[in-house]
């Protein structure tokens, strides 16, 4: 029994030491989440810099107040600091032909510049005399963010290269112009932070060997990986014990509309415009889900809702297409 209670010691004091040495690396290489190209961590900028410099174009971080940038220039901006969208520099600049790319966090249009942005995707376009104001959400493109999910930030780059322009400029002067100011835990000395780390290991350890008693550990198996559309797939699975043939072709379509972000008026228009494949496939779901009726049958739903899959299929098989290209532009 003593045998086991040292080894039970030793081991915690090896997670001790392993504890604190990872807990004081974290603390003195973590950046907080200031939206900056050069904050690593999951609210920082960097990958979305860096990856804008590996496909070869011409990036560059400046400190320059806004107005004394170039104006053949984009230049981005990420909300906070002492930045303002509605001061006179912004309007100025811009009005002179100069274009914005604004991340933020707010959700609020900018009243100031146009009551009816033009709507792309999930981004918005304000546009000023010879200028222009691109809005985006700035977790698009944090680290986190593009670790998972590239397609809003194929969507900003997008819009960015729809027009000449010379560079893009990180601008982060008004990050770096307010004062800073420190938490409650940056207050705390080193030897206070050593006590709490203690603390926290002592009262891990008291429930750990308090919760053993209770009985034997149940495994814990992996939740099963999701598939894509599984919600979809769900619906119509209880749809189809219904016998709802048309909700299911009706929620099928939805999910086709909603992935290309067009109308259903707009269908056939989109499939033209970027030159996509199977045309007749697209007409025909068209027409389809315009013209039929309550004599439609389950085998002729059956065969649209197929033909909607392959069409999904396609549009998959372009974005990641369309990704792996500027990827291997670098």
């Amino acid at each position: 029994m003593k045998t086991k209670i040292k080894s039970d010691l030793f081991k915690v004091a090896i997670v001790v030491i392993v504890f604190l040495g990872c807990a004081f690396y974290i603390s003195t290489t973590m950046q907080g989440n200031e939206p900056t190209v050069l904050n690593n961590s999951r609210g920082g900028l960097s990958v979305f810099y860096k990856t804008l410099k590996d496909l070869k174009l011409p990036v560059q971080r400046t400190l320059k107040p806004i107005d004394r940038v170039n104006l053949a220039d984009v230049q981005i901006i990420a909300q906070g600091g002492t930045f303002d969208i509605s001061c006179p520099e912004v309007d100025e600049w811009v009005n002179k032909g100069g274009t914005l790319v604004y991340l933020t966090n707010d959700k609020m249009p900018l009243f100031k510049f146009s009551l009816d942005p033009e709507i792309k995707g999930n981004i918005k376009i304000y546009h000023l005399n010879k200028g222009r104001i691109i809005v985006a959400d700035t977790t698009f493109v944090t680290n986190k963010t593009l670790l998972n999910k590239t397609d809003n930030a194929y969507e900003i780059l997008n819009e960015i290269l729809s027009r000449p322009f010379e560079n893009i400029m990180f601008s982060e002067n008004y990050l770096f112009s307010k004062a800073e100011q420190k938490s409650l835990w940056q207050y705390i000395p080193l030897e206070g932070k050593y006590i709490i780390y203690q603390l926290a290991l002592i009262l891990l350890a008291f429930f750990y060997y308090k919760g053993k008693r209770f009985g034997k550990t149940i495994p814990l198996y992996e939740e099963v990986e999701r598939t894509e559309n599984e919600y979809l797939y769900s619906t119509a699975s209880l749809y189809n014990l219904a016998k709802c043939w048309d909700l299911i072709a009706e929620n099928y379509y939805k999910s086709l509309l909603g992935e290309i972000r067009y109308s259903s008026s707009n269908l056939i228009e989109y499939w033209e415009r970027e030159n996509l494949k199977e045309m007749g496939k697209a007409k025909r779901v068209y027409e389809f889900m315009n013209n039929r009726s309550n004599k439609t049958k389950r085998k002729e739903y059956m065969e649209i809702i197929n033909t909607m899959e392959q069409l999904k299929d396609i549009l998959k098989r372009r974005r990641e297409k369309t990704w792996k290209t500027l990827k291997d532009n670098q």
